[in-house]
């Protein structure tokens, strides 16, 4: 079942956010990211955005991940002619050192919505992956935020080669109040956790117990549409065979309607028999779908502990 972990990425371009001064002795990661520095300045880590952020004069720096397979196409795009056209007008361009690695640091100005912005853009390669930096500081606060001491704290850039697993499950926009002994082993962005019952993390879904949570806004309103929704989501599951549904129901947990759907299959590999289960809560605009997945053998054991997880979620205070 390889498409489940297959990870999402995201690549963005050119003259967004910014940063600023002074260098901290200890590199600072926002909530999430693989790549962290010494921010400048008044900086703290941005509520609203992965990066750095001063309120009080308008500063801000955003840190956009991006494949290593995409690095070389990004850098190929920001060329000056390029630039220019986002009405960046360049001053300096180097290639600098960094910790392990090296980065690409352009520096200019820029006027949008009537503001002179400084900006600096600052491409990060590492082992790990590559970073896009984009840094923005107005020009009310350019004595704030020298050149200087921008180059410093951007070229303290480093790379952490993972994410710990309660910083990913912060992401989330919801809580697990109880897990049940289930173990979260994977986090896509911000809607979804696969949670496992194992030591090891599994690469196909017949190998261990599998529960996948996840969360999207919208969502019918009407009881029958959100009937044949929740079949439609279902039938999604197509990393089975000889699927036959044996069980449904609407159930209603934590005041939200909860349509219940179980099924037998057959793993494709190994012709095992499996039993899978999917929740779809309804409610407050959004849909929590939970999907568990094992085989015949364990799913008295694991069934308990699915329905365990699904009822100790809750919206993120």
């Amino acid at each position: 079942m390889s498409r489940w972990l297959i990870p999402c990425a995201a690549l963005a371009l050119l003259g967004l956010l910014g940063a600023g001064p002074s260098r901290a002795a200890d590199p600072v990661f926002p909530l999430g990211s693989h790549f962290g520095l010494s921010p400048p300045g008044d900086m703290k880590p941005a509520i609203a955005f992965r990066g750095f952020e001063d309120r009080d004069t308008d500063a801000s720096m955003l840190i956009v991940e991006i494949p290593s397979q995409n690095a070389a196409e990004v850098e190929k795009e920001l060329t000056a002619a390029t630039l220019k056209k986002q009405g960046l007008s360049e001053d300096t361009r180097e290639t600098v050192p960094l910790q392990a690695g090296k980065g690409l640091l352009i520096v200019g100005d820029q006027e949008a919505d009537n503001k002179k912005l400084r900006k600096w853009i600052f491409l990060a390669s590492a082992p790990e992956g590559t970073a896009l930096i984009a840094v923005q500081v107005p020009e009310a606060a350019k004595s704030k935020y020298s050149d200087a001491d921008m180059r410093a704290a951007l070229i303290s850039t480093i790379a952490r080669a993972s994410v710990p697993m309660g910083e990913q499950l912060r992401l989330l926009p919801f809580a697990f109040d109880e897990l049940s002994g289930l173990r979260p082993f994977r986090v896509l962005g911000s809607t979804t956790v696969f949670l496992t019952d194992g030591a090891t993390d599994p690469q196909d879904a017949a190998a261990q117990p599998l529960l996948i949570v996840s969360i999207a806004p919208g969502g019918p309103e009407q009881a029958s549409d959100r009937a044949n929704f929740s079949r439609r989501l279902f039938g999604s599951l197509n990393d089975f065979k000889d699927v036959r549904i044996v069980g449904n129901d609407v159930l209603r947990l934590n005041n939200m309607p909860t349509y219940e759907i179980q099924a037998e299959a057959k793993d494709p590999k190994s012709d095992a028999p499996m039993k899978l289960v999917q929740w779809i809560r309804f409610g407050n605009g959004a849909y929590m779908r939970f999907v568990g997945i094992s085989r015949s053998e364990s799913w008295l054991q694991a069934f308990p502990k699915f329905r365990a997880v699904r009822d100790g979620v809750r919206p993120r205070g």
